[in-house]
């Protein structure tokens, strides 16, 4: 389970400050983070990876502590193993599917082979020596999750993955984002505001307005 608090303060130029303050627990299967653009959602997630560092609070991932600033523990990203898929892919442009797959898989011996497994899981094998840019938006996406899979991750989280796709690829992936999360039994937290998205998916809904959570 995922136990977060966090409280993390942005000063803006223009417009008021923003204050993140949010409590709550994420169990097994998929939990939907809902919320309009601007809300702190992405912010979370950022938070939780270890991209960003909040300003207090903890992030307890069933017995390991990724933050307490009571404690002084701020683990580093590597050392939190998470799963990512942002909302732009973020794949390297210059290696192939395959690659970028392979890109985060510590164990050099294990990287072809795991690569091969996550292709198929995707059905994506025939795209396996192709770059980003020889690649549709569904295809991207796909290896963005097999990317975010292959390193055998404690938890996965999902930045709005299919706001650049389609209504028939976007249906499709959400099948396959369902199938994976079944088959590797660990937490999905699924950013979306996308109420039709949240619908199909969620098991736990979350929503988050102006930085705090809504009940």
């Amino acid at each position: 389970m995922l136990s977060v608090n966090l409280k993390k303060k942005f000063a803006a130029k223009n417009t008021a400050d923003f204050t993140l303050d949010v409590s709550f627990s994420v169990s097994r299967g998929i939990t939907v983070l809902m919320g309009a653009s601007g809300a702190g959602k992405t912010t979370i997630l950022r938070l939780i990876a270890g991209i960003l560092t909040p300003d207090e609070g903890f992030i307890n991932l069933d017995s390991q502590v990724f933050f307490d600033s009571s404690k002084k523990i701020n683990l580093s990203i590597q050392q939190r193993n998470v799963g990512f898929v942002f909302q732009d892919y973020a794949l390297f442009p210059h290696l192939t599917a395959a690659k970028n797959i392979a890109y985060g898989i510590k164990d050099k011996n294990l990287k072809t082979e795991k690569a091969r497994e996550m292709l198929a899981l995707f059905h994506i094998e025939h795209i396996a020596e192709r770059l980003p840019s020889e690649m549709s938006g569904g295809e991207q996406q796909r290896v963005a999750l097999a990317r975010a899979l292959a390193s055998n991750p404690k938890i996965v989280l999902l930045d709005e993955p299919l706001s650049a796709v389609d209504v028939e690829t976007r249906s499709k992936l959400l099948d396959e984002i369902e199938m994976a999360q079944k088959q590797t039994k660990i937490p999905f937290l699924y950013v979306t505001h996308n109420e039709a998205e949240a619908k199909r998916l969620e098991i736990n809904r979350i929503v988050i307005q102006k930085g705090r959570r809504q009940e």
